[in-house]
């Protein structure tokens, strides 16, 4: 072989061991990619999950609370309710218009005989309320009429009324609620209001009770400066 021939075969050769490399540089490189350094990529996306269940952590926290808010809320509403009706209820009894029942004295006025019944004079029955509430009385009815503040004791047609009410024949009887009922039956039976009584030729006596129930008041309560207030949507 001629040096020309060497020469040439040497180069061919070269030529394609370079090729071989650079092919075989090729099919590893499109089978084997290079790995990128995604770290920070990973530690992103961690940090992303972990905002996300903060996330929701808060909305459920945020909803646990809201529901207790309108739990309590629900609660304070319903304790203002009963607040009010316990206050409804205490005021009603302080105003006489529920029954009431407790200790106290029972007391009778009727005839010295069985002749022709005396009047029964408006004014002595005033004076007997005064009394009662001097020596404070609690609670106070005559012939089955509840005495209270605004309660009307005066005369028409010549006969005593009481809550717009005649009283009823004799004996007039008062219920009056204390709590001390002896010292009370002893005060009222040498008052003046018992004197006065016995100058209209009418008995006046008084026992204890333990457990005497006084009725309401059914009649109609004036109420001036009110006004009514509209409910809350």
């Amino acid at each position: 072989m001629s040096v020309l021939k060497k020469r040439k075969t040497i180069v061919l050769s070269g030529a394609a061991l370079i090729v071989g490399m650079m092919l075989a540089i090729q099919y590893n490189t499109s089978n084997n990619p290079i790995t990128r350094d995604t770290r920070d990529i990973w530690q992103v996306r961690t940090s992303l999950e972990k905002e996300k269940q903060k996330q929701q952590e808060l909305n459920a926290e945020i909803k646990k609370y809201e529901a207790l808010l309108d739990d309590y809320s629900q609660s304070k509403k319903i304790k203002s309710v009963q607040a009010v009706e316990r206050a409804l209820k205490d005021a009603k009894k302080d105003a006489g218009l529920t029954s009431v029942s407790g200790q106290g004295i029972f007391i009778t006025i009727e005839p010295f005989s069985s002749g022709e019944a005396p009047k029964v004079n408006p004014e002595n029955v005033r004076k007997l309320m005064n009394e009662l509430n001097r020596y404070k009385a609690k609670n106070v009815s005559i012939s089955g009429q509840r005495i209270i503040s605004i309660s009307p004791i005066r005369e028409v047609n010549g006969q005593t009324y009481v809550n717009n009410e005649p009283i009823a024949s004799f004996p007039i009887t008062l219920k009056v609620l204390t709590d001390e009922p002896a010292q009370l039956k002893e005060k009222i039976l040498s008052s003046q209001a018992a004197e006065a009584f016995v100058k209209q030729d009418l008995l006046i006596d008084a026992r204890e009770v333990q457990k005497l129930t006084l009725p309401a008041y059914h009649g109609p309560i004036p109420v001036k400066y009110m006004k009514q207030v509209k409910e809350d949507s």
